[in-house]
């Protein structure tokens, strides 16, 4: 039988759906841990590897977020009347912007490999689906209607934030000089005190799911963004001390911080 907890957090009643949900997350948790010493996932600039990458980035995203979506129209239709629904809705705006996002906003120019672009889907896709049913089987009467509100305005605030700072790498990528070679530091909004303000403004966006999944499995599921993206950023600055070739560039990334304002 399940139990609330004393932060909050409830904890749901072990079944095979529950215990093969947290043994996941805890995986993939372990897994985000491990890039530390094995080195971030090989996509986006991080890909481009000679005779191994041949999947260009455009494609590789569609592939890692369309399952998304699609698991979370499967389960089922949007709707308004329960904490399910909140969250399946949550997780379904959330992943349709990434896929229009892909389609619509960024440019790519690097490549990936097969391999790479499997996985990312299938965990994207597997945590998504077992943090809804998950969700889906809790009694509504143990949700907390102030966790709800927080995990609603750091969802809308995350995804905001994520869109407005997309935004400003389309415009610095499409506006860019013919000609002009290597890397420019990104420049606007939370790109002036932080080196990926994207990262951050995503691990927002995963905090709300959390808080309006309220449950301990989900945390184990939903963990692992914030660890993985916490590595990505630690290697976005190392990347970009190699490939920036502008004096100012290099002067103003001593200066930004790697994912948390004026800390980290």
């Amino acid at each position: 039988m399940g139990y609330m907890t004393s932060i909050g957090l409830y904890v749901p009643t072990w079944t095979g759906l529950t215990i093969s949900a947290f043994t996941f997350g805890s995986i993939i948790t372990t897994l985000a841990i491990a890039t530390l010493v094995n080195g971030t996932t090989p996509y986006s600039k991080f890909g481009n590897r000679a005779n191994i990458d041949n999947i260009p980035s455009k494609k590789a995203m569609l592939i890692i977020y369309t399952p998304c979506v699609i698991a979370c129209l499967f389960i089922q239709r949007p709707g308004l009347s329960s904490q399910f629904d909140i969250a399946h809705l949550f997780a379904l705006i959330h992943f349709s912007k990434r896929v229009f996002e892909v389609l619509f906003v960024h440019i790519y120019k690097s490549k990936t490999d097969l391999e790479t672009t499997l996985s990312i889907s299938s965990t994207y896709t597997i945590t998504t689906v077992l943090d809804l049913l998950v969700v889906r089987g809790i009694p509504e009467n143990v949700f907390s209607s102030t966790l709800t509100k927080f995990g609603i305005v750091f969802f809308v605030a995350g995804e905001i934030i994520n869109v407005y700072h997309h935004l400003l790498l389309r415009n610095m990528r499409s506006t860019r000089r013919s000609g002009v070679k290597g890397y420019s530091l990104p420049k606007g909004g939370l790109f002036e005190y932080i080196l990926v303000p994207h990262y951050l403004s995503e691990q927002i966006t995963f905090l709300g799911l959390i808080l309006v999944s309220q449950n301990i499995v989900s945390v184990t599921l939903r963990l692992f963004p914030f660890i993985y993206l916490s590595t990505r950023a630690a290697a976005t600055r190392a990347w970009y001390s190699i490939h920036l070739t502008d004096k100012q560039d290099k002067a103003k990334l001593l200066k930004r911080k790697n994912l948390i304002p004026f800390v980290w």
